[in-house]
């Protein structure tokens, strides 16, 4: 077993240091495991006492008072020891020399007893101050037993006596509390208790253990002078608060479960991790699972029958289940229940049911079954659970699968699937579903009727790639018919579609499926009106709408509402996605009451409004409606539950954050869209995950962050190598969009008019041939590349055919990005004041959305646009950049920021560098300041130098200087300096 560091413990150890004085009694208890031997060893050097220990050994035939032999095996053996201390020869005979002769035998076995009992009560004051500490007494033997009993009425005035125990082991003929009424009169005596470790002392454990040595090194013990664990802030991919509750789970509390967990994990731990520090259900290591086993099988046979029974149905029992899995007699089971409760390794839950605590426990229980026994538990639990008038079905498919039972395990699976998806709770029947589907043996029509139900159900969950391989493979099973063939394939590309973001292979397969589906209507209108919806294939919006027309009459033959629900939703879905005023107006699902259970079809009506709402959101946020964005998502978490419906909730937080980037939001913005990219939940959500990895490309450009930007923009490109058999995700075209619009800013910046073209000229192709002009409000930064590249004709036919496309649309987003385009051509065709008509209307229309880094953006162009028409000497101008370099400040726009500064120094005006929204540090000058923020968010002295239009050696002497005054050693301090504000950088003087 591992030497721990000593956390959460710090009233106790002050307690025990307290307690431990001479001529006191101090009774330690805490159930096994709890850390007892741990805290007793702070003792020495803490008390100003020789410290003996001595362990009562666990066995059947202890040896007669073994803890005090070991104990005295180390102990200063005095001389003048009186004559009858010779008795002590035969159980100390390393002390042979420093002990008077034996004495003649007395003839008594009582004589010899009390002999004994006298010369070690003798030697022990002899010895001076010293702490007595005898763990485990719980098992202590009957000579030590009486021993003590001898002893406390004439407890030596040098000598405290430390006694550790478990409450719950404790013999009846041995009441240890009874020892303080036998010691004389005024002799202080104390009792503490251990509980289980709160997680809070679980964070600081885990913080030192996992986080002190590199990943896979044997973990340091503590400095002597290191600061408490837990008080630093975490490393970044360090131990979180949620690890510590897992591992808190996962324990119970229960110190040395913790410890051996957390070594075990920092010997693993090999290199940079993926996933939590501790995950639901961390591995156990060897010598955990022996020392529980050990308890185990201490046990008596009923007893030990009975947990096991409880480990085997792994969820709280009453006595009657227990008694029955277990095979015991009522009278038996319920002697094995009172013992096993004593012991707390079982424990209430709820008023008439136990359970097996920590889980941990139960893994190793369980997990060490021999195969005869785990299946004979198994089916005895099988037995025992189906006479519910309620039969608990995803239990029994576990049983049944565990005992082997295979027909069993398929219908229990299946039956406990339809009851999750009745009742909501879809993410339970896919886990369901998918385990029943691993059956080697089942038979193709079966397998095709779970495929099915579990297409349907991981369309509202999230990794749905397992059930996207699954049905892959049922399809190619020989023989099944064309409707079965059909519906499987319609799964199949909404699943492709809607999780995997695969639209083009989505768009093949559903067409496929509404060819083979011409018999059931109700399911082709489903993979039609799914075709109707605008993706990033090439088809005109024409042919989107002729897809809903069919969808439409398919649903009107199939006579079934909840597929008029499905087709409806998708109606004004594509109505939103083309800019069509109409989809506001547009007739959705009633949800009913929130407040109201539902029934099977107000629960069909109440996702398929918050599917609704959900789409109208994101056409909203992509057309510039801000507040019908917020009330649509609004409505999408009032009508889904993250249970229920994760894929809805996890795309609403999405789109809220892009909602902040818009409105300019920014505070934090940063590390909320880190935030939802972390959980493997969010990762399998490629949608969703493009549009938080946009939002930090995008917050990363404007704050100073090039090389960041194109690394986050990097994610959403195909890698080289990657797995065919995963192709990468088609994303929207506006996710898509957006990318490109921030690569063609990026090569604007460095001059590369031809490059900023074609970073968006291939989608501009596709929203021309698809007539979908409203995708294109983000393109426009390349689509205005076309003026200095020297092609203005082509760029004012591309403005002419924008502006046709948006004829009859509702989409302020693109209507003032086209103004904007059409402004850049104004001032380019030499119509100043034109464009200073067109960049003013833009700018209020931007402010009204609001998108107020958009509206800076155009202020600074028509800055630019006055003082080229008065040859570099406008007021007016000047005002204008300044007024943009003031929106940009307010954003923490630091690379926007930096491009005004250097304009505004060209036309004779110096501008003093932000300083950011935190408190003011007199020590650095704005410039330091500047610099060194860019410099701790690891930028290189070239890349801020480019950003600043300065020099590297300039740059260099800054950062010097920032270094020097702040008190810092290298550039990576200045990421954690005082001072740094939200958006990362070190506040500043006004200078």
């Amino acid at each position: 077993m591992c030497f721990p560091p000593l956390v959460g413990r710090e009233k106790e150890r002050q307690q025990l240091r307290t307690a431990a004085v001479p001529g006191s009694l101090v009774l330690l208890s805490g159930a096994a495991g709890s850390g007892k031997t741990r805290l007793v060893r702070e003792l020495p050097g803490a008390v100003d006492a020789t410290v003996l220990t001595g362990y009562c050994p666990s066995r059947d035939d202890p040896f007669p008072f073994a803890p005090v032999i070991e104990a005295l095996r180390r102990a200063p053996i005095p001389g003048g020891l009186s004559p009858l201390c010779g008795a002590l020869h035969p159980l100390m005979p390393e002390h042979a020399e420093r002990l008077p002769p034996p004495p003649p035998p007395t003839g008594s076995p009582a004589a010899e007893h009390h002999r004994t009992y006298r010369a070690l009560t003798e030697l022990l004051d002899s010895l001076g101050p010293t702490v007595l500490v005898l763990e485990d007494v719980h098992g202590i033997d009957p000579s030590t037993r009486d021993l003590l009993y001898y002893l406390a009425p004439r407890l030596p005035a040098h000598l405290c006596l430390v006694l550790t125990y478990r409450p719950e082991e404790l013999p009846r003929a041995f009441p240890v509390h009874a020892l303080a009424a036998r010691t004389p009169p005024g002799t202080p005596h104390h009792e503490l208790a251990l509980a289980p470790l709160h997680p809070r002392d679980l964070f600081a454990l885990a913080s030192r253990l996992l986080d002190a040595a590199p990943r896979g090194a044997p973990v340091p013990p503590p400095a002597p002078d290191a600061p408490p664990a837990g008080t630093a802030t975490p490393p970044p991919g360090g131990v979180t608060a949620e690890d510590a509750e897992r591992l808190h789970a996962w324990t119970g509390g229960l110190a040395l479960a913790a410890v051996e967990t957390l070594h075990h994990l920092a010997r693993a731990d090999a290199g940079p991790r993926s996933g939590p520090a501790v995950p639901e259900e961390p591995p156990v290591p060897p010598t955990l699972r022996d020392w529980f086993l050990e308890r185990l099988h201490a046990l008596d046979r009923d007893t030990r029958h009975l947990v096991r029974a409880a480990c085997v149905l792994d969820a709280p029992a009453d006595d009657a289940v227990l008694a029955r899995v277990a095979e015991l007699s009522p009278s038996r089971a319920e002697k094995a229940l009172s013992r096993a409760c004593q012991l707390g390794l079982l424990r209430p839950s709820g008023p008439a049911a136990l359970e097996v605590r920590p889980p941990l426990l139960r893994r190793v229980c369980h997990d060490t079954l021999p195969l005869g026994k785990h299946r004979h538990l198994h089916r005895a639990a099988l037995t025992a659970l189906s006479r519910d008038p309620a039969p608990p079905h995803a239990r029994l498919a576990r049983h049944a699968r565990e005992a082997g039972l295979v027909e069993e395990w398929t219908d229990h699976a299946e039956r406990a699937a339809d009851q999750a998806l009745s009742q909501g709770e879809d993410a339970t029947a896919v886990t369901l579903l998918r385990d029943a589907l691993t059956r080697p043996t089942l038979p193709a029509e079966r397998r095709c009727e779970l495929a099915l139900k579990l297409g349907r159900a991981a369309l509202t969950g999230i990794c749905a790639q397992h059930a996207i391989t699954l049905l892959r493979d049922v399809l190619a099973t020989p023989g099944l018919p064309a409707p079965s063939r059909g519906e499987l394939r319609m799964e199949l590309g909404l699943l492709l579609l809607n999780q995997a973001a695969q639209g083009r292979t989505a768009r093949s397969e559903l067409v496929r499926a509404a060819a083979e589906l011409t018999s059931r209507p109700d399911l082709a209108a489903r993979a039609m009106c799914a075709l109707a919806v605008p993706r990033s294939t090439p088809d005109p919006v024409d042919t989107h709408r002729r897809w809903m027309e069919q969808a439409v009459s398919a649903a009107h033959r199939s006579k079934d509402p909840a597929v008029a629900h499905s087709v409806s939703v998708n109606q004004a879905t594509l109505l939103a996605q083309v800019g069509d005023p109409a989809a506001w107006t547009a007739a959705l699902p009633d949800p009913g009451s929130p407040h109201a259970r539902p029934t099977p079809e107000a629960l069909v009506r109440r996702r398929e409004f918050a599917r609704a709402s959900l789409n109208l959101a994101d056409a909203a946020v992509m057309l510039g409606h801000y507040e019908r964005a917020d009330h649509h998502l609004s409505d999408a978490a009032t009508w889904s539950i993250a249970s229920e419906v994760p894929y809805v909730r996890e795309s609403a937080q999405a789109l809220r954050l892009i909602l902040d980037w818009q409105r300019g939001h920014w505070a934090g913005l940063d590390e909320e869209a880190e935030r939802h990219l972390g959980p493997a939940r969010a990762a399998h959500l490629h949608a969703v995950a493009a549009e938080l990895t946009l939002v930090r490309s995008a917050l990363a450009l404007a704050q100073g962050d090039p090389a960041g930007a194109r690394s986050h923009l990097a994610l959403l490109e195909p890698a080289p190598g990657d797995d065919p058999a995963a192709p990468d995700p088609d994303h929207a075209v506006p996710v898509r969009a957006f990318a490109a619009g921030l690569l063609a800013r990026l090569a604007i910046a460095r001059g590369d008019s031809g490059e900023a073209w074609s970073r968006v000229e291939g989608l501009v192709s596709l929203v021309a041939s698809k007539g979908v002009w409203v995708w294109a409000a983000d393109l426009v930064p390349g689509m205005e590349a076309l003026v200095p590249a020297g092609r203005g004709a082509e760029a004012q036919d591309l403005c002419a055919r924008f502006r046709a496309g948006l004829r009859g649309t509702g989409a302020p987003a693109a209507a003032a990005a086209l103004g904007r385009f059409e402004a850049a051509l104004a001032r380019h065709r030499g119509q100043g004041d034109r464009a200073l008509h067109l960049y003013a209307e833009t700018v209020s229309a931007y402010r009204a959305m609001p998108r107020p880094y958009d509206a800076a953006q155009v202020r600074e162009a028509a800055a630019h646009t006055r003082l080229d028409l008065s040859g570099g000497r406008s007021e007016e101008g000047v005002a204008g950049l300044r007024t943009a370099l003031e929106e940009y400040t307010a954003l923490g726009a630091v690379w926007d920021a930096a491009r005004v500064r250097r304009a505004l120094r060209a036309h004779g005006v110096t501008a003093a560098p932000a300083g950011g929204r935190a408190p003011r540090d007199p020590r650095l000058s704005p410039r330091e300041g500047e610099i060194a923020a860019l410099a701790g968010r690891g930028s290189t002295n070239r890349e801020i130098a480019a950003l600043l239009h300065l020099s590297p050696r300039t740059v260099e002497t800054h950062v010097a200087n920032a270094l020097a005054k702040l008190g810092l050693r290298s550039r990576r301090d200045l990421a954690s300096a005082p001072g740094r504000d939200r958006e990362g950088g070190v506040a500043t003087g006004s200078g």
